[in-house]
């Protein structure tokens, strides 16, 4: 009899009785480093020592949030990768005794792969296989929550799988006999099924592009506000850090200690002090080689970032490889082309630091804010220096507001909330006409209609 493990059919929790979940999946890690120096003389093109890269400790969390159970992990470096299956022909005889000896039932690969390389792996390994963009993109599916999310994951999904249909695609079929007569006698069922599912890519853009424009109506009515945007790697406390800056009047955000918990865009408010407010969106965490389709996709959620006045690029100050991770967000906010915007580098969850990582940096990252959500360490600091960097945007004015017009203290009020007021005086006193308030403030530009100020700008000395 054989000791290697097997799957259980029938899985009982600790009092013996029958579970109602799913078990988790055994799943086994792959990953190939492709080298390019070229190989010494007399040496092979495959290097013999293989060892897992800090990749794959990422790709272990993503498994585990995707509810399987990582018992292994295998690694290549190689020239070049094989086209037909990735590894060498050598490791995927390898890999196929591990799924057999250790009862894998799915194989992950840290890079995606083409359709041909992930049906020659799963004939030569008898397991499903799955790559790091299908991964991903499970796990989305299994976080959606609203309409929008559930539709952007689904459209992702499709845009993915339409190149790797194998007639899979029952749950897309249509209902009732409407494609009878309509087929030519020469269509066959793989091209049925890829017109339905370009048909349905269709109908979830045009539903998506609906809630876009519910969304930008949204938006118009937020105008009155300066609108700021959380970004930053999944995981690393920004929903936290949400609702530590929104407290008291904010209502709490999902915070877990999990990938992606947040795949929408949630808004609250933030009062910096001086009657001054902002709106500050929390928004889809990223990582490394984020998925195409999935930023394509997730573009209306992503549009929070695109429409933000400024970004707040919250980082894990605790986490090693945190240089690697912002570098990451830098790239992916390049690709969305907002990553120029005014912008704050926040180092999140600094209670976890010691004296001389904290010091460190500080000399690294001068200018950024260190922050604790946990302690609230560091929250006021960041919302100086949100007020300070929306000054930066803002000009000086001076205006001559008369003080007996019941305007005046409405502009007054206007200009606290989106500006700052430097100095006032008065003028006229005495000389038998009503008296002038002088006002200085400081205020962008775009706020000067709102504040009600324009009809004053002739005044301005």
């Amino acid at each position: 009899m054989s000791n290697h493990p097997t799957k259980e059919k029938i899985v009982r929790n600790s009092s013996g009785l029958i579970s109602t979940q799913a078990p988790r999946e055994r799943a086994l890690l792959g990953e190939m480093v492709t080298d390019t120096r070229p190989p010494k003389p007399g040496t092979q093109t495959e290097i013999i020592e293989e060892t897992p890269t800090d990749n794959l400790e990422e790709l272990a969390g993503l498994a585990e949030a995707a509810g399987a159970s990582v018992v292994g992990q295998v690694s290549q470096k190689r020239a070049q990768p094989d086209g037909a299956t990735l590894f060498g022909s050598g490791k995927v005889a390898e890999i196929a005794e591990m799924v057999q000896e250790q009862a894998i039932e799915v194989f992950i690969v840290d890079r995606d792969l083409s359709p041909a390389q992930g049906r020659n792996l799963e004939s030569k390994l008898k397991c499903r296989v799955i790559d790091r963009t299908e991964l991903i993109l499970d796990i989305f599916a299994r976080r959606a929550q609203t309409k929008q999310a559930k539709l952007q994951v689904e459209l992702a999904q499709l845009r993915y799988q339409l190149p790797r249909l194998k007639r899979m695609w029952s749950h897309l079929e249509r209902q009732g006999g409407g494609s009878i007569g309509l087929r030519g006698p020469g269509e066959t069922q793989l091209e049925t099924d890829k017109s339905l599912a370009r048909e349905r890519i269709a109908l979830l853009e045009k539903q998506l592009a609906s809630i876009r424009r519910q969304k930008d109506v949204e938006q118009a009515g937020r105008a009155e506000f300066d609108l700021g945007a959380l970004v930053g790697y999944t995981n690393v406390g920004k929903s936290a850090l949400l609702n530590a800056l929104s407290r008291p009047t904010g209502d709490g955000v999902l915070e877990a200690d999990m990938l992606f918990a947040t795949l929408g865009a949630t808004t609250r408010k933030v009062e910096l002090g001086g009657g001054r407010t902002v709106l500050m969106s929390d928004t889809v965490g990223l990582v490394r080689r984020l998925p195409h389709n999935l930023v394509e996709s997730f573009h209306s959620t992503l549009a929070e970032v695109q429409n933000a006045d400024f970004l707040l690029w919250a980082v894990n100050a605790a986490d090693l490889e945190m240089e690697d991770k912002l570098r990451a967000v830098r790239e992916v906010l390049d690709e969305l082309e907002v990553g120029g915007k005014p912008h704050l580098l926040v180092l999140n969850q600094c209670d976890l630091l010691g004296d001389e990582r904290r010091a460190e940096l500080s000399h690294r990252y001068p200018d950024a804010v260190f922050t604790s959500a946990l302690t609230g360490e560091g929250l006021n600091d960041l919302k100086e220096a949100i007020f300070k960097l929306l000054d930066e945007q803002a000009e000086t004015v001076a205006l001559e507001l008369p003080a007996v017009s019941e305007n005046t203290g409405k502009i007054l009020a206007r200009i606290a909330e989106h500006g700052r007021i430097l100095a006032q005086d008065w003028a006229n006193e005495g000389d038998g006409t009503d008296p002038l308030l002088c006002v200085q403030a400081r205020l962008a530009r775009r706020w000067w209609e709102l504040a009600g100020i324009e009809p004053f700008l002739e005044k301005v000395s």
